[in-house]
């Protein structure tokens, strides 16, 4: 593995490289704190980076405005570093990410042709969740993942759409209020990994209440508070998202990957995908390649 383009203490799976020439994405591997033998550099990025997480549920901690900070994050989650912010991120275990490094004086030109008046800024976003970025991302990737030369006119395509979407999480005053009336952090991080554990199986209202310590009745309420979502489309939105993830990474039969995403079959998953996503899981699969 060689060292990322984007930033230089991570080691690189795959990468754009030069290819994109106002952008590098790439997959890369970060190692816990105090395990790398490099350093996070104590200056932000040259470039605005937007990150996903793909690999086990893990805790990262940084600093923001001067306070420390801590967050749980699961697949598909994740966060925009706009250049010149320091971080310093620390992560409890080694992770998988997906990296899209943005030059920032091409993003002012593509967010100035897009219609957007006077100077764009991007404010600092962490722990978010936006399926069509981790899409676009995954795509993007694969792309240069796969064997033979990358089509470098469609992956050009995806890093617009990805810089679109940066700007419109991260663009100044893009920073959405905080929800009042929620789970507690710890009781929301105890519910999110309950569900990534039990995606294969049967997830009731029941058992999140349980381990929420809250009635079921008073459950969906106070969840919707905390993620804007109700249970079941939280659930079945990180079900999609798993499905989507080992459709575009592996090539392992896509009846085996229903059943382990949590849906009764093959033809379960490809009514809620095509019905959620517009596209089918062969479709998926033979547009955005087979990844890893």
């Amino acid at each position: 593995m060689s060292a990322s383009h984007i930033k230089p203490h991570l080691r690189c799976v795959h990468t754009s490289g030069p290819d994109l020439e106002h952008a590098v994405a790439e997959r890369a591997l970060e190692r816990a704190a105090g395990v790398s033998d490099v350093a996070p550099l104590p200056v932000g990025p040259r470039a605005h980076v937007l990150v996903v997480h793909t690999g086990r549920s893990a805790n990262l901690r940084w600093s923001a405005d001067g306070t420390e900070r801590r967050e749980r994050f699961h697949a598909g989650e994740a966060l925009v570093n706009p250049a010149g912010w320091a971080s310093r991120p620390r992560w409890q275990d080694e992770v998988e990410l997906l990296l899209l490094g943005v030059d920032p004086v091409w993003l002012e030109k593509l967010a100035a042709e897009s219609g957007a008046v006077g100077r764009v800024e991007l404010v600092p976003r962490f722990h978010f969740t936006d399926p069509l970025l981790a899409l676009l991302l995954e795509r993007l990737v694969a792309e240069y993942a796969a064997p033979g030369p990358a089509d470098t006119l469609y992956a050009q395509s995806l890093v617009q759409a990805a810089a679109a979407v940066m700007l419109r999480v991260a663009g100044e005053g893009g920073v959405p209020p905080v929800r009042e009336g929620g789970l507690a952090p710890r009781r929301l991080a105890q519910v999110v990994d309950f569900i990534h554990a039990n995606l294969s199986g049967r997830v009731t209202l029941a058992d999140l209440a349980t381990v929420a310590g809250v009635s079921e009745s008073h459950f969906t309420r106070v969840f919707k508070a905390s993620t804007g979502q109700s249970p079941h489309q939280y659930v079945m939105q990180r079900r999609l998202d798993h499905a989507r993830r080992e459709l575009l990474r592996t090539s392992r039969p896509i009846a085996e990957i229903a059943t382990e995403a949590g849906f009764a079959d093959q033809s379960h998953l490809t009514r809620t995908m095509r019905r959620h996503e517009g596209a089918t899981p062969r479709m998926l699969r033979d547009g955005g390649g087979s990844g890893r």
